[in-house]
């Protein structure tokens, strides 16, 4: 990690990210162009960006953002001050990507929106993440992963048992993280047609696309099949069906064999037979028949189908429960049925496949000793992923407004202005 920058190698070594977002979606992002090799400079407020103050554990320094801002430089600006605008104006001039998730409107006060920054780099290809889209009724307005989870129908679909009211999924940022992962694919594709036509473009992706991107399979309505969309005609109430769509979960779990955690008897293991024959070959193990095991998700046609289905479920469960977790994936593998151990959260950085597959990496932070992270999840021939640590607020101010041709009384002066910006604590959030 104590490599200099200037000896970054891989796919975007050469290239200059200006990063202006915060939180997950789009630190995600520039992390992941930092990864592949690229100069990112990441322009924090003179108080440091939201996510630093998530639960820190040291002044400045959290979890969260720890997790997530690998391999950029920190420049502390004021975009409140003129001085801190025209810094910024003059790096992204030198930038290949600027990356923002402001909330609509705020980059054109600041005069970085699109049209300013295009105008005076050509060739900038500029990306911007945003809650709700470019439209509609709230586009203009700010929004968060739990949220846009909740309207897009994300949040439903994963509710409590007793039809109470749903949880984040997953109890993580599915859609932070995928919206991360969708504006990159957009700004490697928008490099790539650069290098042919010489020209920069806007990419643009939002939390709500993610969110439904992620429910491709579930949001697709077939005409022959589904009959035209009908809204709730008002005879439920929402909590009512919420519960109903809860009922029906429920008895889906109750019914499955296949595509689960069981419970041992000193752990948990999770199957995966998402075909016919893995189906029987775990039916084999079990010593169980199931007639329904072509189509298991298929819908029962009676109400004694239904019964036998959860009762072969019923029986599945005591097998399980009567052998160990390791003798259990001793057999599963024998027969060539997909399964794992339920790991929690902190023996993943002990679980040996995970070790064996160099998914994570380590790094020095000052004053907090060794941390430990998890890596990309791509890597492109040799170049290594972890060339710098997350860095401390402003912590390049210096050397990277030297570098677009600021003199020391003016880096003084924009550092003063922060200082200043930084004694009156954290400001209003415009992302």
């Amino acid at each position: 990690m104590s490599r200099p920058l200037d000896t970054a190698t891989g796919p975007l070594a050469g290239h200059r990210v200006v990063d202006f977002s915060g939180y997950v979606a789009g630190p995600t992002c520039t992390m992941l162009l930092g990864d592949l090799g690229a100069d990112v400079i990441k322009v924090e407020p003179p108080t440091g960006e939201q996510w630093r103050h998530q639960d820190p554990f040291a002044p400045l320094v959290s979890r969260s953002f720890l997790a997530l801002n690998r391999n950029k430089r920190s420049v502390a600006l004021d975009l409140k001050q003129s001085a801190g605008v025209e810094a910024a104006r003059r790096l992204a001039a030198t930038a290949d990507v600027v990356v923002h998730n402001f909330r609509p409107g705020i980059e054109r006060r600041y005069g970085l929106d699109y049209a300013t920054l295009s105008a005076l780099n050509p060739r900038l290809v500029y990306a911007q993440l945003t809650a709700y889209g470019e439209t509609g009724p709230q586009a203009g307005q700010p929004g968060y992963d739990l949220v846009v989870q909740a309207l897009s129908g994300l949040l439903a679909a994963n509710p409590s048992p007793d039809g109470s009211v749903p949880r984040r999924y997953a109890g993580v940022a599915l859609v932070d993280f995928s919206a991360g992962y969708l504006v990159t694919i957009g700004i490697l594709s928008a490099l790539v047609e650069r290098a042919q036509t010489g020209r920069g473009q806007r990419v643009h992706s939002s939390l709500l696309h993610a969110a439904l991107g992620l429910q491709r399979q579930k949001l697709l309505r077939v005409e022959a099949v589904d009959g035209d969309p009908l809204p709730p005609d008002g005879s439920q109430t929402t909590q009512e069906r919420l519960r109903q769509e809860a009922e029906q979960a429920n008895a889906i779990t109750a019914r499955e064999l296949y595509y689960r955690s069981y419970e041992t008897s000193d752990g948990y293991v999770a199957v995966g037979c998402l075909n016919v024959p893995q189906r029987l070959r775990l039916l084999r193990l079990l010593h169980l028949e199931d007639p329904w095991h072509g189509n298991p998700d298929g819908i029962p046609a009676t109400t004694e189908e239904d019964r036998n289905r959860r009762e072969l479920t019923t029986r599945a469960e005591a097998c399980f429960r009567e052998r160990s977790t390791a003798q259990w994936l001793a057999e599963l593998a024998a027969a060539d049925v997909p399964c794992t151990p339920v790991r929690l959260a902190g023996e993943v950085f002990q679980e040996p496949q995970v070790l064996a597959s160099e998914a994570l990496l380590a790094f020095d932070y000052p004053g907090q000793g060794r941390i430990t992270a998890i890596t990309t999840g791509v890597r492109v021939g040799a170049a290594p992923i972890a060339r710098r640590r997350p860095p401390l607020l402003g912590e390049h101010t210096r050397a990277v407004l030297a570098e677009i041709g600021l003199d020391a009384e003016a880096i003084a002066a924009l550092e003063a202005s922060g200082a200043a910006v930084s004694r009156k604590g954290i400001g209003s959030d415009e992302r």
